[in-house]
C-alpha cells in the first residue's frame, strides 16, 4: 500500500543527472535514444492497431492485440527511462517494467498456445502470415533482449549512482558531526556513550583521550530528577521513530552543571541505539544574556542623548521612540506606533513629511528635513529630522533610526544674528552720515574762526571790528567746544565711564542755568520762551551740571526745529509728592511718527530737508535720555505730526532714600570769582602754538610766564623759576606729564605748587591718572579763561 501510495514520489531518490559517471554527451545519447526507440514503438502499435482495426478476420487476434500492448509498454519504459534523467520516480518506472514483462510473457504463451494452431495452418497466406508472425516475434524477442540488457546496465549504473551518493552522504554527514557546531553522538538505552564528537566532549570538560580510555555514561552524568524524562523520550523514540527535543542538564567531568536541550531518534540498522543531537544552553543563554545587555544600553543611550530617536521597520512602520520622544509629545509609546507619531506633526507640514518618508523608504536614501512637531504643552518647536537606513551584511534595510534635534534656539540665534547684521548695517549707515554730519559741523565754526582770523589781520586799530571779530569768534569756538564735549559725554555713557557728581540742588536754579545757556539759541531764532511752575520749587538730589545740559538740550532742540518767531514753552509740574515733571512744548516742525520710537537713538535725526536754522549730530537727545535714565527719571516725547510740534516730558524722582554726602566739585557753579594776584606760571605744551596762545591769556591774566616743551625741560625751568603754578600737557616726548609730575612732587620746592593737568583726554580714567601722579586739577583743551581764573582765585584764597 506504501508502495502505492508513493508511486508518483520521487523526492527520495537523486535524479539520474547526479551520476559522478555521466558525462553531458552521454546523458543526452541515452536521453535521445530511449525518446527515438519510444517514438517508434509508439507507432508501430499505432499502425497495428490501425490494421486490426481495418481488418476484422485476422487469426490469433488476441496476440495480435497483446503484441500492441507489449510494443507500446516497451516503448513506455524506454521513455521512463529518459524521464528519469529529471523525474526519478523509480517504482512507477518499475511497475510499468513489471507490466512489460507481464504483457510480454502473456504474449509468450498466448503465442506458444497458439503455436499448434499455426502450424496447422498450412495455406500459403496462412503460412507466410505465421513466417512474418514469427520474424515479428524474434524481431520483438531481440528487441527486448537488447532492452533487457540496456535496463541490466542502466540499473547497474544506477547501483553506482546510488552507491555513490552514499557514501558522499556518509562524508557529509561527518563533516557534519566533526564541525563541532552541535553535538552530535550515539548513545543505547542502557546509559552509554558509544560515539561522540568534539561538541560533546567540550560540554563535558572530557577530553578525547579520556573517552577512549574510560568511556562516557550518560545515564550518570545526568542528575536524577532528569533521568525519568530520559526514559520517557526513549520509549517517544522507539514509539514514534524520534522524541521532541527537551531541557536537561548534564553534570560534567569537573562537577559543573551544564544546561542543555536534547533531541534523538533511533538508528534504525542498530536497534537499542539513538542518534543524539545536543544543544548547549549556556552559550545561547550567553548570547542572550549579551543580546539582552546590548538592547538596554542601546535604549540607555537612546534616551540619554539629547534628540529624540526613534526606529521603524523596513518598510517604515514606526515601532520604538525614546523617552525624550514620550516626554515631550506627553504620549506613550502605544500612541505613537504605526502612524500614531503623524498627530504630532504640524498639520501644514504633514503632507510634505510624509512624502519625503515615503520616497526615502522607497528609495532607501536617508532622510534630512525641518519638520515642526507639537509638544505636550502645545508649544510647536522646528527639529532636524534625520532617518538612516541600517543595512545588513547582503545590503538590505533591516532597520530605520531616526532623530529629532531641537533647533528652535539655533534658528533664534540665526534670527538674531541677521537683526543684529541689520542693526550694524543701519549702524554703519549711519556713522556714515554722522561722520559726514560731523565734517559739516565743524566746518560751520570753524569757517567763521578762520574769517575772523583774517579780519583781525586787516582791521588794524578799528575796535569795534576787533570786538564784533571776537565776539563771533568766542561764540563758534564754543560751539566747537560743545560738540566735541557732546561727542565725549556720549563715549563716556555708552561705555560706562560718565560718572555723575550729584548733590542737593534747587530746580529753580537748574533751570535757571539751563535757559541762560539756552538764551542766545533761542533769541537768535526770534522765539517766544515761555516758562510755566517756574515757583514749583523742589530739591533734587541731582548732578546739577548734567541735569542742567538736559533741559538746555532739550531747549536748544526746540530752537533748531521750531521756524523763526516760534514759540517755546518750558512746564514745570508735579503730578505726584514723589516725581517732578519737566516739559518743553515747541510749535516746531514736529516728529513723523514712524520716528517717535528712534528719536532717542545716537545718530538719528529728523529729514535733514527740514532742518531750519541748525543742524547737528544726532546725538543730543540719546545723551539726554541717558543723563535722564543715569538721575533714576524718564524721558518721552509726543508730537501730533510733521508741522504740528513735539513735546518731551522728563519724569524725575524728587529724592533719592540714603544718598551719599556730598562730593566736593572743583566745577561747583557757586564759586567766588575774585581778581587773581601776580602769580610765576610755567606752561608746559610740546605743541609751541598753544603754549604761546596759553602763555599770553596766563599774561594777561596778570602773571609772569615761562615755557617748555616737554616733561625733561618743565624739570629742569621750574628748578631754576621756582612756580606758583604749573599748567602742564600729559602727552608729550622725552618725559610725558606724569612723570615730569612725580618728579617735581618729590623735590622741597615742589611739594606747594599747584599743578593742573592740561590735557585733550578727560575720561574719569585720566582724571584719576592725573591725581595719583599728583595734579590738584584736571582741565580739558581747550582750557576757559574763566576757568584758570576761577583755579587761580581758589589758590590765593587757600594761600
Amino acid at each position: 500500500m506504501d508502495f502505492l501510495l508513493h508511486l508518483f514520489d520521487a523526492s527520495d531518490f537523486p535524479g539520474r543527472w547526479d551520476g559522478e559517471s555521466w558525462t553531458s554527451g552521454l546523458v543526452w545519447l541515452h536521453i535521445l535514444s530511449d525518446i527515438g526507440i519510444w517514438s517508434a514503438y509508439f507507432v508501430i502499435p499505432c499502425l497495428m492497431g490501425y490494421f486490426l482495426s481495418r481488418k476484422h478476420d485476422v487469426p490469433f487476434r488476441s496476440v495480435f492485440i497483446l503484441f500492441v500492448a507489449f510494443i507500446l509498454l516497451c516503448g513506455m519504459t524506454h521513455l521512463m527511462d529518459a524521464v528519469s534523467f529529471w523525474w526519478p520516480a523509480y517504482r512507477l518506472s518499475g511497475l510499468l517494467t513489471l507490466i512489460t514483462a507481464i504483457v510480454s510473457w502473456a504474449t509468450v504463451f498466448a503465442i506458444v498456445r497458439n503455436f499448434p494452431k499455426v502450424l496447422a495452418l498450412r495455406s500459403p497466406e496462412e503460412l507466410e502470415r505465421e513466417i512474418n508472425a514469427r520474424i515479428a516475434a524474434e524481431k520483438a524477442l531481440r528487441k527486448a533482449n537488447e532492452e533487457l540488457e540496456q535496463r541490466v546496465q542502466e540499473r547497474v549504473e544506477e547501483l553506482n549512482k546510488a552507491n555513490a551518493d552514499l557514501k558522499e552522504r556518509d562524508a557529509r554527514w561527518r563533516r557534519f558531526v566533526g564541525s563541532n557546531i552541535v553535538g552530535v553522538g550515539v548513545a543505547d538505552s542502557e546509559g552509554n556513550w558509544v560515539e561522540v564528537n568534539g561538541e560533546i566532549l567540550r560540554m563535558l570538560r572530557c577530553t578525547e583521550e579520556e573517552w577512549k580510555r574510560d568511556g562516557l555514561s550518560w545515564l550518570e552524568m545526568t542528575p536524577p530528577e532528569y533521568r525519568a524524562r530520559d526514559f520517557e523520550g526513549i520509549a517517544a523514540a522507539d514509539a514514534q521513530g524520534a522524541c521532541q527535543p527537551y531541557d536537561k542538564e548534564y553534570i560534567a567531568k569537573d562537577g559543573a552543571r551544564v544546561p542543555i536541550t536534547i533531541g534523538f531518534a533511533p538508528v534504525e540498522d542498530r536497534p537499542g541505539q539513538y542518534i543524539c543531537f545536543v544543544l548547549d544552553q549556556s552559550r545561547l543563554r550567553e548570547t542572550e544574556l549579551a543580546l539582552k545587555q546590548s538592547q538596554a544600553e542601546f535604549f540607555h543611550l537612546a534616551d540619554a542623548i539629547p534628540q529624540m530617536a526613534w526606529m521603524t521597520r523596513p518598510d517604515g512602520y514606526f515601532d520604538w521612540f525614546n523617552q525624550r520622544w514620550l516626554e515631550y509629545t506627553g504620549s506613550s509609546m502605544e500612541e505613537c506606533t504605526g502612524s500614531g507619531w503623524t498627530k504630532f506633526i504640524e498639520p501644514h507640514d504633514l503632507p510634505r513629511i510624509k512624502s519625503l518618508w515615503e520616497q526615502s523608504v522607497a528609495t532607501g536614501e536617508r532622510l534630512d528635513v525641518v519638520t515642526r512637531i507639537r509638544g505636550a504643552d502645545g508649544t510647536v518647536k522646528p527639529f532636524l529630522t534625520r532617518a538612516l537606513p541600517l543595512r545588513g551584511d547582503d545590503g538590505q534595510i533591516i532597520r530605520w533610526f531616526g532623530t529629532n534635534t531641537d533647533i528652535s534656539e539655533q534658528q533664534a540665534i540665526q534670527e538674531e544674528l541677521r537683526s543684529v547684521a541689520a542693526q550694524l548695517s543701519d549702524a554703519d549707515r549711519k556713522k556714515d552720515e554722522f561722520l559726514a554730519t560731523l565734517a559739516h559741523e565743524l566746518r560751520n565754526p570753524l569757517a567763521p574762526i578762520r574769517m575772523g582770523l583774517e579780519l583781525l589781520k586787516l582791521a588794524g586799530d578799528d575796535p569795534e571790528t576787533l570786538n564784533e571779530t571776537r565776539i563771533t569768534m568766542e561764540r563758534q569756538t564754543q560751539q566747537l567746544i560743545t560738540l566735541v564735549d557732546d561727542l565725549l559725554d556720549v563715549s563716556r555713557v555708552t561705555r560706562g565711564k560718565l560718572n555723575l557728581r550729584k548733590a542737593d540742588v534747587h530746580l529753580s536754579d537748574v533751570i535757571e542755568s539751563a535757559v541762560e545757556s539756552s538764551r542766545p539759541l533761542i533769541d537768535e531764532a526770534n522765539h517766544t520762551l515761555e516758562i510755566v511752575g517756574n515757583d514749583v520749587d523742589v530739591t533734587l538730589y541731582a548732578d546739577p551740571n548734567r541735569l542742567a545740559q538736559v533741559i538746555s538740550n532739550l531747549l536748544n532742540n526746540s530752537a533748531k526745529y521750531t521756524p523763526d518767531g516760534g514759540k517755546i514753552t518750558l512746564l514745570i509740574e508735579q503730578p505726584d509728592s514723589e516725581h517732578i515733571a519737566i516739559k518743553v512744548r515747541d510749535t516746531g516742525i514736529g516728529i513723523p511718527a514712524d520716528m517717535i520710537d528712534t528719536i532717542f537713538t545716537i545718530f538719528t535725526q529728523v529729514d535733514r530737508s527740514m532742518e531750519q536754522r541748525y543742524s547737528g549730530l544726532g546725538i543730543g537727545l540719546t545723551l539726554v535720555k541717558s543723563l535722564v535714565e543715569m538721575h533714576g527719571g524718564t524721558v518721552t516725547v509726543t508730537s501730533d505730526g510733521e508741522g504740528k510740534g513735539s513735546e518731551f516730558q522728563v519724569l524725575l524722582p524728587i529724592d533719592e532714600k540714603d544718598h551719599p554726602e556730598n562730593v566736593p566739585t572743583n566745577e561747583s557753579p557757586g564759586a567766588v570769582v575774585t581778581k587773581p594776584g601776580e602769580h610765576r606760571v610755567l606752561v608746559v605744551d610740546d605743541n609751541q602754538a598753544a603754549a604761546e596762545m596759553l602763555s599770553k591769556v596766563v599774561k594777561l591774566l596778570g602773571n609772569t610766564v615761562m615755557t617748555a616743551e616737554d616733561g625733561q625741560q618743565a624739570i629742569e625751568v621750574a628748578e631754576q623759576f621756582k612756580p606758583e603754578i604749573i599748567l602742564m600737557d600729559l602727552g608729550m616726548p622725552r618725559l610725558n606729564g606724569y612723570e615730569a609730575a612725580r618728579h617735581i612732587r618729590k623735590q622741597p620746592w615742589g611739594k606747594d605748587i599747584l599743578l593742573i593737568a592740561l590735557t585733550g583726554w578727560g575720561q574719569q580714567e585720566h582724571r584719576a591718572k592725573t591725581t595719583a601722579a599728583g595734579f590738584d586739577h584736571h582741565l580739558v583743551k581747550p582750557a576757559e579763561p574763566s576757568e584758570l581764573r576761577r583755579l587761580i582765585n581758589q589758590y590765593d584764597q587757600s594761600s
